[in-house]
């Protein structure tokens, strides 16, 4: 069995970022995983199998991914693409108002964004597909990717043998 976990949430939410601080969290583990980043090749799951296959090849056990799934059966193409998967979907959130704040300083004028996030924002809230939110207002982003790693209840030690709390296979999706 390979637990999952799938980080998702709107546009400006902060998901690259937590993917990226996630990852660092998990090297100083000491963690055997892979980070993939691009939706390109999410959405097709015969890439990610390849891919996966790949880094289990080379010692992996934990995987960090990015996903926006539309709803909870989209998840299947985690499920088609790693074998044993068991997946537990964790939603970064934060109020419509710090979205678009965040939005603006990284893309100004970007009138699809905005409207992007807000719609996402509204989606996720009506289908519900997480099983975990984590609000990233106001937040480090360290202390973000600490509880995502958390939630995914998966418990293993660094090299300096203290333990820490890691997920054998996280899926983050980043815009």
């Amino acid at each position: 069995m390979v637990p999952a976990s799938l980080v998702t949430g709107p546009i400006g939410v902060g998901k690259t970022a937590v993917l990226r601080e996630a990852d660092a969290i998990l090297v100083e583990a000491g963690s055997e995983h892979a980070t993939i980043e691009p939706e390109e090749i999410a959405r097709c799951h015969q890439n990610l199998a390849a891919l996966w296959s790949k880094f289990v090849a080379v010692g992996a056990s934990r995987l960090l991914l990015a996903a926006l799934p539309e709803q909870r059966s989209d998840l299947r193409f985690v499920s088609q693409a790693i074998p044993g998967a068991t997946i537990t979907v964790v939603r970064l959130d934060a109020p419509v108002s710090v979205l678009e704040r965040r939005i603006r300083m990284r893309e100004p004028a970007s009138p699809d964004e905005l409207a992007g996030a807000r719609s996402w924002e509204t989606h996720l809230d009506q289908v519900k597909l997480e099983d975990h939110v984590v609000e990233t207002e106001s937040r480090p982003v360290a202390a973000i990717a600490r509880e995502v790693l958390r939630l995914a209840s998966t418990f293993v030690s660094n090299s300096g043998g203290a333990a820490r709390w890691c997920s054998p296979l996280l899926a983050v999706r980043a815009l």
